[in-house]
């Protein structure tokens, strides 16, 4: 009776870790995934094929504008390591429209992770400290606060991970990550409520 039940388990366990492996290693591109999470009353939205071809673009200096002085889009990927794992793919940017009467625009900024979501996961959580903290969870999606150094004045830089995407949102508001979020989970934001 034991022999039975012990290959049972040998081949539920193989099957779990070959879930893990293909959910790891092989998850397949998925084309304008990256648009998922932007709503359909963004201003404008540029999708960009990788980083190269957004840090060359127009976008770019308006990003740079809104991050505050100091800041440049080009400068923070070039020095972070973490660039290989966050923006190796396409990415889309968009304007938001303003929140609640806020006095700048909303970013939102959108890669494609792929395979490399759960070790970019496992990367943000052993990152977090004084400057990247766990805010908590939306629904199932974790959401980080980055405290940039020289970050415009009353702009709040949210970074959340789902299960393909990196999506980051530089806003007034810290909770315009989660409109975004529930945009991607093809829910009724909740500032759609207050209408």
């Amino acid at each position: 009776m034991t022999k039975p039940r012990s290959i049972l388990t040998l081949l539920l366990g193989v099957l779990f870790a070959g879930a893990v492996i293909v959910y790891s290693f092989f998850q397949p591109f998925e084309e304008n995934a990256v648009c998922k999470p932007i709503p359909d009353d963004a201003m404008f939205i540029f999708k960009a094929a990788g980083l190269s071809e957004l840090l060359s673009s127009p976008v770019c200096s308006q990003i740079d504008a809104a991050l505050g002085a100091g800041n440049s889009l080009k400068e923070l990927a070039a020095d972070n390591p973490w660039t290989a794992l966050a923006a190796a793919s396409e990415i889309a940017v968009a304007d938001l429209p303003f929140r609640d009467a806020g006095q700048q625009k909303t970013w939102a900024a959108v890669s494609w992770v792929g395979w490399r979501s759960p070790w970019l996961r496992w990367k943000l959580e052993g990152a977090a400290g004084e400057q990247l903290q766990l805010v908590g969870k939306h629904s199932v999606w974790p959401v980080w606060k980055y405290t940039a150094p020289g970050l415009a004045d009353g702009k709040h830089l949210m970074l959340a991970l789902t299960d393909n995407l990196l999506i980051a949102c530089l806003s007034e508001n810290p909770t315009d990550i989660l409109i975004l979020l529930d945009t991607y989970d093809k829910r009724l934001p909740l500032h759609a409520l207050r209408k």
